[in-house]
């Protein structure tokens, strides 16, 4: 009896201990954060434009949350949710100068993949990955004001983390190709949604 009661502890202190140390393991591969920059708006039609209608691309700002699962050493899953605040117009000149905003507010969900070379100091790293752009400016009630309809997009970068004593900071540069012609105004035909995005991580 006294070998089976010291049989199942031992079993029983493997366990925990292995659980442990698995539960340590995954905690140490899922990190989560916080992310904060800039991005300059690149609209462009691939229709021609006449003369009295110009395209205005300006610097704006985003904001988000991240997390980041590590699948092996050189390579992570990073889903992201930004809210990006645009800065890009279409300006009519011919109609008292009225201007319309593209995209001016959208939620951003990015499930990229990392691919990241480790170092003594700081670790490089390329991304790629599909970006769904939701526009959250869909609501007026000024019938002259059109929305933006939705955007899907390819998003790829490169950055640079560095390991830091309770967070990573990282530094990324990121292009984002829009795919779908994002346009709701009669008044032109197309009007496609591409950004850079310079943002900084806190991991």
């Amino acid at each position: 009896m006294r070998k089976i009661v010291f049989l199942v502890s031992l079993l029983f202190i493997s366990y925990s201990s292995y659980s442990q140390r698995d539960l340590v393991e995954q905690e140490k591969r899922l990190k989560f954060g916080f992310n904060l920059g800039v991005n300059q708006s690149n609209v462009f039609t691939k229709h021609d434009l006449n003369e009295e209608v110009s395209l205005e691309n300006n610097i704006g700002f985003r904001l988000g949350v991240l997390a980041d699962y590590k699948i092996n050493k050189f390579m992570s899953i990073s889903p992201k949710a930004e809210l990006s605040f645009n800065n890009s117009y279409v300006n009519f000149e011919n109609t008292d100068n009225s201007r319309y905003e593209v995209l001016p507010l959208s939620l951003e969900f990015m499930p990229h993949f990392v691919f990241t070379k480790e170092g003594q100091h700081l670790n490089p790293y390329l991304l790629i990955g599909p970006n769904f752009r939701l526009p959250l400016n869909n609501n007026s009630s000024d019938p002259s004001v059109y929305s933006s309809s939705y955007d899907i997009a390819i998003d790829v970068g490169i950055g640079l983390e560095k390991p830091l004593n309770y967070f990573n900071l990282g530094a990324e540069l990121r292009y984002s190709y829009g795919l779908m012609n994002v346009n709701q105004n009669p008044m032109i035909q197309s009007i496609y949604f591409h950004n850079v995005a310079l943002v900084l991580s806190f991991l």
